[in-house]
């Protein structure tokens, strides 16, 4: 009975103990609310600011056989450097105005003309697509 008596007391002792410690840590509020107005009394200075444009142009071509359509994302950054860069070029392709797999395409098209053509093709079709979009852009002079 002793030995539950001390483990009662020992336990609120340590509660008592944790409450003071957790008393003693809380903040004053006057301090808080000084430092919030303290914080909203500073002016706010712009320092930089940096305008980009995502764009997404869609070009088409007619290639006799099939179609290749080209997907273009660019950024278009206002700012100091003026640059104007495509992010990417996605390529696709149609015959009879019908949508073809990627593989399946390149598939057909090395069977046409000839195996490790197609890399070549996709890369002179990509370059073609680039340089009509920097002749087209609205963005040319920033």
């Amino acid at each position: 009975m002793v030995r539950s008596a001390l483990e009662s007391v020992n336990v609120f002792t340590s509660w008592l103990a944790r409450s003071l410690l957790l008393t003693s840590m809380r903040f004053d509020s006057s301090l808080v609310t000084n430092l919030k107005i303290n914080i909203m009394s500073k002016k706010i200075i712009k320092v930089d600011e940096n305008v980009e444009l995502s764009v997404f142009t869609k070009f088409t071509k007619d290639l006799g056989l099939f179609q290749a359509t080209a997907s273009i994302w660019s950024m278009v950054s206002r700012d100091c450097t003026n640059s104007h860069d495509i992010s990417d070029i996605e390529l696709g392709f149609s015959i009879n105005n019908k949508k073809c797999k990627y593989l399946g395409f390149q598939e057909l098209y090395e069977k046409l003309y000839g195996k490790s053509t197609f890399n070549q093709f996709r890369a002179d079709l990509t370059k073609e697509f680039e340089e009509e979009y920097f002749k087209q852009t609205t963005y040319k002079n920033l």
